[in-house]
């Protein structure tokens, strides 16, 4: 079994594909089918374009399928690669050194967890305490919509956000972008959503998050010592932003194919630049990133 964890070495470069004879497959020759959280598929879209572009012999077919669909596929040899911000649970863990698997795990970029509202909403800050009571039935205050118990930002606010506990009060739709619908359309509630997913903030804003790093410091109002930041990837990067995710790319296979020679692009520096324009932060080699906003 081999369960390895990387950013940017692999065994392999894509070059290598120049190199193969015939119609045999290779990193840059052949076909792959990549799975990918519908949470990061904006970004993969563009990504994909690019490598189509420079390997023209090479073919990617993504396949948006739900966090643990994707997992499930891997694991059991339906597919090769898979894309999102959910990582193995216990389980699938225990099951992968059982079978003595080779996946190889990557870090492809860190992502912001974005708390949205209508232009014409009140709220400009708030702070995580403040969503977690919200969203726990505690504090009526605020009032959110989320998306439902199978995508990956809802396992995110349940795991990281509510410490494993299930949200209690809360609209639920069916995924990031029926949020970011609904936000459009309604002045009172707030967002909580992938921020991949929003392609065009025209119609909506975006609420500075804090977390209350001293409660002993009095440095405003309330007691608390709390700085707030927007999702810029300057921010998360810094981990200044307190909402943030790694998306992983999981692969498993033997043989080199395009989905070995699709992950060397997506952590290489053209992949990793693709990606901050899509306003998701580097992880696998620094990308300089000229302001912080």
């Amino acid at each position: 079994m081999r369960l390895l964890i990387g950013t940017v070495i692999m065994t392999f470069f894509l070059v290598s594909g120049c190199q193969n004879q015939g119609n045999k497959m290779s990193p840059t020759i052949g076909n792959a089918v990549v799975e990918v959280d519908p949470a990061i598929y904006p970004v993969l879209i563009k990504e994909k374009k690019a490598f189509d572009t420079l390997y023209t012999k090479a073919k990617i077919d993504l396949k948006e399928t739900a966090p643990l669909q994707g997992a499930v596929n891997l694991i059991n040899n339906k597919s090769k690669m898979y894309i999102s911000p959910r990582y193995f649970d216990s389980k699938e863990l225990d099951f992968i050194h059982s079978q003595k698997m080779d996946v190889q795990i990557f870090k492809f970029c860190y992502e912001a967890i974005a708390v949205v509202s209508s232009p014409k909403n009140n709220t400009n800050k708030i702070r995580v305490d403040e969503i977690k009571d919200a969203l726990l039935g505690n504090s009526r205050q605020y009032s959110f919509v989320i998306p439902q118990n199978t995508t990956s930002t809802y396992e995110y606010i349940k795991d990281e956000i509510l410490n494993g506990k299930e949200p209690k009060y809360a609209e639920i739709v069916p995924n990031d972008s029926s949020v970011l619908k609904t936000i459009e359309s309604n002045e009172t509630k707030l967002g909580i959503l992938s921020f991949n997913i929003i392609q065009d903030s025209s119609k909506i804003k975006f609420i500075q998050v804090g977390e209350i790093q001293n409660k002993s410091d009095s440095t405003n109002s309330t007691g608390l010592s709390v700085e707030y930041f927007t999702p810029h990837p300057g921010f998360v990067l810094k981990k200044y932003y307190p909402l943030t995710q790694t998306v992983y790319i999981f692969l498993h296979e033997i043989d080199f194919s395009p989905a070995s020679g699709f992950t060397t692009f997506l952590t290489s520096y053209e992949g990793q630049r693709i990606a901050l324009n899509q306003n998701l932060a580097p992880a696998a080699v620094p990308v300089r990133i000229n302001q912080l906003q």
